[in-house]
């Protein structure tokens, strides 16, 4: 019973206390509150279609949140006592990179003020504000304060692969919800690749009519997306992967190729020998409308061609490719691929466009008019600013390695040291978290976004002096779960998937015990599924890798309390907590060997259960009084954890990085 009610007011503290995400710049606290009432009104002095319906989902937004039934729904224009104004002075129709997103708020006792250059800072002091409410002794508030805010970086994207796994519409606009909530600003749609081509071309309708197993937006979809995304300040940015990882257009124009062949939508994932053909001018007439469509489709400025990871195989092969890169003293494939990406960016420079891609297009020989996104170093990053290139890092954010928070947390675009002069650093745009679909769906994609994407987020708005990893987990529970105001299912998506994969049995018992498994990291899993003949498009993600929640907050503060408190030979303070867990563990994982209705999936993690049973339960003894465990049943403790770290499943049991201090244990 102690340690229940040490966990309720430990998780009561949390909930109770004032966090923001991301950071703000200056934020000072004053003396007294704004007591929420009814007779609360929101004033627009100088209002717009868009402010005005972002200002009625925040009055709707902050009902909800406090509790509190306002008398009057809707924003208003004359000035009332008790009030919250939003001053604004115009209006950014058409997001761009130069757009300021900058605000202040002033809480005093009577009334609230927001100032901002325009609509998109107001937005941002909006989410501010909605974080800020405080609900105690049956009143809401907000605790009185002046904020002065604004962005570190220009660029805080998140993209969305939706090729290898279909991600329908509604969980497109409910994940722009939550990124406009802590401040993310651009949506990078990856549209194409091997595995399909969704969106609809009404110049090339066998693009989606034959490479996308029927899944696709249709324009008047990808028109609904952008307009929702500009009404809450996100950009949208699309993809079109080219000249590589092009399967999926081939299937239905199989002229463009580099190799003459039929083609089918592969099953596999990986990196295809398929090519567009650079030599030809069907290849380049074809792209001209087909980029041409799309340019007029997507109003802004930036448009991403992909650019990465082309196998070169299939251009060594075409004797006609040779012949060309003779005819144009083209002395290598990658002055093949400038040659290519010089005739795209023609093409996008006439619609007014600034052609985007990844670092394999980055060349001396293509003007620093382009923009690049770097994915594999970031030293390749700071060479691209030093050479006038504005510049983008995703290298350290890609969400599907599922990595710890903090390790996206401390990644940064400018690290502190830099090598870079002022003026250099300002080409360095910003940074975008990556999500890829190999082995996501719409089921799980969610859950792999967030809240790892909140370090992101954070990282990319606030200066260094405002990140703080251990003020960063102690906030991201309670901003992760009012993401879940949006529909996002991020969080309960781990219940859904238990309790169909036991067959709807009773989860409570031994859900603890899945709490503390994570997902192995990095592309381990990747090679694991390859392993298991698992890699595929038709692959079921219904294992308990894909129910496992990215990082264990639990396994953390376990490992952290063992690491503080635990001393050589198992001797620990605070140790009926530590026996809480490893009590609970026990008896979790018991729970779990004995379901009686069992998936595939869950079976094959059963023998891990036993080992964890045995081994929470001498690690128990071993904390409860150092000296009991005989000298065998150490050797035995220790058996145990090299078989945890080498089990051979796309899972780990957590809490084993704490239990190895207990134990004092070492890899041999």
């Amino acid at each position: 019973m102690r340690q229940i009610i040490i966990l309720f007011l430990f998780f009561h503290s949390i909930l109770n206390a004032q966090y923001l995400l991301p950071q703000p710049q200056e934020y000072n606290l004053l003396q007294g509150k704004f007591k929420i009432t009814e007779e609360i009104k929101v004033r627009i002095p100088n209002s717009s279609e868009d402010l005005y319906q972002y200002t009625s989902r925040f009055i709707e937004r902050m009902q909800y949140k406090s509790g509190i039934i306002f008398k009057t729904h809707e924003p208003q224009d004359t000035s009332t006592s008790k009030e919250i104004v939003i001053i604004t002075n115009k209006f950014s129709e058409n997001l761009d990179l130069e757009t300021n997103e900058s605000y202040s708020i002033n809480i005093s006792s009577s009334s609230i003020k927001i100032t901002s250059e325009n609509n998109v800072g107001a937005y941002r002091a909006m989410e501010t504000l909605l974080q800020l409410i405080n609900t105690d002794k049956g009143e809401a508030f907000f605790i009185n304060c002046n904020i002065i805010d604004k962005p570190r970086f220009k660029w805080r994207g998140l993209l969305v692969d939706v090729c290898r796994h279909w991600i329908p519409l509604d969980i497109i606009k409910r994940n722009i919800d939550a990124m406009a909530s802590v401040k993310m600003n651009v949506l990078h749609l990856h549209l194409t690749d091997d595995q399909g081509f969704r969106i609809e071309s009404k110049k090339f309708p066998k693009l989606h009519e034959m490479g996308s197993d029927g899944k696709y937006y249709t324009q008047n979809e990808i028109k609904d997306i952008i307009k929702y995304a500009n009404e809450r300040g996100v950009r949208v940015v699309p993809e079109f992967d080219i000249p590589g990882h092009i399967s999926s257009w081939l299937v239905g124009y199989p002229k463009l190729a580099s190799i003459d062949q039929n083609y089918e939508l592969p099953k596999g994932y990986g990196v295809f020998k398929a090519t567009l053909n650079p030599s030809q001018d069907f290849t380049y007439r074809f792209l001209d409308t087909l980029l041409t469509e799309m340019c007029l489709l997507f109003p802004d400025k930036y448009f991403h061609i992909g650019g990465d990871e082309i196998l070169v195989n299939d251009w060594n092969k075409n004797k006609k490719i040779q012949r060309y890169k003779d005819k144009y003293m083209l002395t290598s494939n990658k002055d093949l691929h400038a040659h290519f990406n010089k005739k795209i960016l023609s093409i996008l420079s006439r619609n007014k466009k600034i052609m985007m891609g990844w670092d394999d297009i980055y060349n001396p020989k293509l003007p620093n008019s382009i923009t690049v996104q770097f994915w594999r170093s970031k030293e390749s990053l700071f060479n691209a600013a030093k050479n006038g290139y504005n510049s983008i890092l995703s290298n350290g954010y890609y969400l599907d390695k599922v990595n710890r928070i903090e390790n996206y947390y401390k990644n940064t675009p400018l690290p502190k040291g830099n090598s870079l002069t002022e003026q250099e650093q300002k080409m360095i745009l910003g940074g975008e978290a990556t999500m890829w679909t190999e082995i996501v769906n719409y089921r799980t994609i969610e859950s792999r976004i967030w809240p790892s994407a909140l370090a992101i987020a954070e990282r990319l708005w606030s200066n260094d002096k405002e990140c703080n990893i251990d003020t960063l987990y102690k906030k991201i529970p309670i901003i992760s779960s009012q993401l879940e105001e949006f529909g996002l299912m991020h969080l309960n998506c781990q219940g859904v998937m238990l309790r169909m994969l036991s067959r709807n049995s009773v989860i409570d018992s031994w859900k603890p015990f899945i709490s503390v498994l994570e997902p192995i990291s990095g592309y381990e899993r990747h090679q694991f599924l390859k392993k298991q003949n698992r890699y595929t498009t038709a692959s079921p993600l219904n294992r308990i890798a894909d129910a496992c929640y990215v990082e264990s907050f639990t396994a953390r503060k376990f490992n952290q309390m063992v690491k503080k408190n635990c001393f050589s030979e198992g001797y620990c303070k605070q140790k009926q907590e530590i026996k809480y867990w490893l009590s609970l563990w026990t008896k979790s994982a018991d729970h779990f060997t004995k379901i009686p209705s069992k998936s595939l999936a869950l079976e094959e993690v059963s023998p891990l259960a036993l080992i964890v049973q045995e081994l929470c339960e001498l690690t128990w003894r071993k904390v409860n009084s150092p000296n009991e465990l005989s000298e065998n049943e150490n050797k035995r403790a220790h058996k145990l954890i090299s078989d945890i770290v080498s089990y051979d499943l796309d899972v780990r049991f957590a809490p084993i990085d704490g239990i190895k201090i207990i134990f004092n244990y070492k890899a041999s």
